[in-house]
């Protein structure tokens, strides 16, 4: 029964009955009254203006008390995600807000400032500083870890088998469950869904959005409210969606245009979508081939035919190898996928430019910047003896140089990517600098010792291939997710964070240690799924293969489902704990957390593979009228 004063409430309720009061005044005095003489159990949820307000950014939800039993024990950490709560003090709650590091455990014991979230006044009053029975339209997390709060507090009003009968569905949650049985058109489904995504994102702009995307400077670190969208690819497309979710259950989107997410997404759509989707994806590469300002025309400068970061102008002149690489191989899908050589020239020069700032080893480095590029000029890159161990920046253009290799016959290619794949291979992974996993640098090693074979097959070549394969199958876990893991502290760039308080202040993986269930959609399982198709395509090698079917499976499970948040359903985000098969992980990386959406890296290529597996063809094979125009490799490198 529901009433609208709180003094109706109780006028109403049999005595020893259960009480909400949910968003009402902070009746202190009435509340006591009322519970005790009528025995009472009164749940309170605070209005904000009951006290001071606290807005969550990096806090979560620690478990404080013994009071849920072994189902959530004391230590446990879930999310209540980014919104304001009211501040009050509180002896022994049962539920804290705090900055905490840790998988779904606290790593560190607790912070050293907590603030109450649930806990009893009296001991017939339970009180919450936030809107607790939101849970699931605010998409609390982990589903599974908040079922046995909001039973305790159904029990505790009065109501223990409403409470042992309680679930719910997540209003976003994955498509199929863990044991579930897949149609037989799974994959070209979920493919389907993903080219479906992209057009009702909200994130492909048209006219009335520029004006937004133009003056989003304003809000920290260009994240904001989604657009309409909606566009035809024109105007191409923002990178994704930010991991935070508002009370509503809402997510922020953020306002870059990225070179690589560009191109990449406008393969996916080329790939997999309808044929009106399709002419949006070939919409989209024209804008960031033809018409964006990420790509440096001026023959006469050093940078010429290298793209930027993204279209802004403090961003064009950063030039990320990893990021060009993939701008680069997203025009090659595009391309082949439509049958189109307009862009074909854009590509060589693209992976000259990235060749010709390589050094004599066969390695570029993780960025060049613009200024240091112009004053020494790229002679003095390509003469560097530089050494860079670090395959998350290199491996996808020494493939891309292969793959050059192949279309222009020019030797240089081959031996200096010949060079480098060696060293990084002989050396072994106890040498290499991981970003943010070991996990990511293995997968990404696939594609450039796949296509290695492709142009120089030798038994050696195979043996660095299979070797490589199998290091990362062995972490292929039985629902078919790839575990993350990191290496050795000392070689990461981005490790996760060693205290409490540095939660949240940089990019870090989503375990906190080895071992904790997760899958990584942005950095690792994306990229494992292309190089094992490729892997699989180059040796036909079944063990390669029976382990990209089972990424491939576990790949449609997992997509995001939903009919209230239709902007997300078909997407992956970055996390996945397939311990308890939901959306979740240490949501610690301060730009790309658990529950981002990244329109390139992420969704693109799972969407790329699973329509390439349908066509049964590699990635190497996908542009097969690529027009070769030797002109552009004497104007790239003229001594060469």
């Amino acid at each position: 029964m529901r009433y609208s004063t709180v003094q109706s409430t109780f006028d109403a309720a049999p005595v020893g009955s259960g009480v909400l009061i949910l968003g009402g005044e902070d009746e202190t005095d009435v509340l006591r009254l009322h519970a005790s003489k009528k025995n009472l159990k009164v749940f309170v949820e605070l209005p904000l203006k009951s006290g001071a307000i606290k807005r969550i950014e990096w806090e979560r939800v620690i478990v404080t008390g013994d009071q849920f039993g072994m189902a959530l024990p004391k230590g446990s950490i879930l999310s209540i995600s980014r919104q304001p709560i009211s501040v009050h003090e509180a002896a022994n709650p049962l539920l804290a807000i705090g900055r905490v590091a840790g998988f779904d455990r606290l790593a560190f014991g607790l912070p050293t400032h907590i603030d109450p979230l649930l806990w009893m006044r009296d001991e017939n009053t339970m009180v919450a500083a936030a809107p607790l029975t939101a849970f699931s339209t605010a998409r609390f997390a982990p589903s599974k870890a908040w079922k046995p709060v909001i039973q305790a507090v159904v029990s505790w009003l009065g109501a223990p088998n409403l409470a042992h009968a309680f679930s719910w569905e997540p209003e976003v949650h994955p498509v199929y469950g863990l044991n579930e049985r897949l149609p037989s058109r799974v994959e070209s489904q979920t493919a389907q869904r993903a080219a479906s995504w992209f057009t009702q994102s909200h994130l492909i702009l048209k006219d009335p959005d520029e004006a937004i995307y133009l003056k989003a400077d304003q809000w920290n670190d260009r994240v904001g409210p989604a657009p309409a969208g909606g566009g035809n690819g024109t105007l191409g497309i923002m990178e994704g969606y930010s991991s935070a979710i508002n009370g509503s259950g809402n997510q922020m989107v953020r306002y870059y245009r990225r070179a690589d997410c560009n191109a990449e997404s406008a393969m996916a759509l080329s790939l997999a979508g309808n044929p009106q989707q399709k002419e949006i994806g070939g919409n989209i590469a024209d804008f960031i081939a033809l018409k964006s300002e990420v790509l440096h025309r001026d023959p006469e400068r050093s940078s010429f035919g290298l793209v930027g970061w993204n279209d802004l102008p403090n961003n064009r002149g950063t030039f990320y190898g990893d990021d060009n690489a993939r701008y680069i191989l997203g025009l090659i899908g595009a391309a082949g996928a439509l049958r189109q050589s307009k862009w074909d020239d854009q590509i060589l020069r693209c992976i000259l430019a990235n060749f010709r700032t390589s050094g004599r080893n066969g390695f570029r480095g993780d960025a060049i910047g613009e200024g240091e590029l112009e004053r020494l000029g790229w002679k003095h890159f390509y003469d560097s003896p530089l050494v860079n161990m670090a395959p998350h920046f290199e491996a996808y253009l020494w493939a891309l140089y292969l793959w050059a290799y192949q279309k222009t016959g020019f030797i240089p290619l081959l031996d200096r990517t010949e060079k480098a794949i060696e060293r990084v291979v002989s050396s072994g992974e106890n040498a290499w600098t991981w970003t943010n996993g070991s996990q990511q640098e293995r997968a990404r090693m696939l594609l450039p010792l796949s296509w290695l074979i492709r142009v120089d097959d030798t038994p050696v070549h195979r043996e660095w291939l299979q070797k490589m394969a199998y290091e990362v199958i062995r972490y292929q876990v039985p629902c078919g997710a790839i575990r993350e893991e990191f290496g050795d502290l000392s070689h990461g760039i981005a490790g996760p964070p060693r205290t409490n308080e540095a939660f949240g202040t940089g990019e870090t993986p989503l375990i906190q240690e080895n071992g904790d269930p997760l899958a990584d959609m942005l950095y690792t399982s994306n990229f494992a799924f292309l190089g094992l198709h490729e892997a699989a395509e180059a040796t036909k090698g079944p063990v390669i293969r029976r382990a990209e079917d089972q990424l491939a499976k576990f790949l449609c499970r997992i997509q995001i489902q939903s009919k209230t948040h239709p902007e997300l359903s078909g997407a992956w985000f970055r996390a996945f704990d397939f311990g308890d098969w939901d959306y979740w992980a240490s949501n610690a990386d301060l730009g790309w957390g658990a529950w981002s959406i990244e329109t390139g890296w992420s969704v693109s290529w799972i969407t790329t593979i699973l329509a390439l597996r349908q066509r049964h063809i590699a990635f190497w094979d996908v542009h097969p009228g690529f027009k070769t125009n030797l002109g552009i490799l004497k104007q790239m490198l003229p001594s060469g």
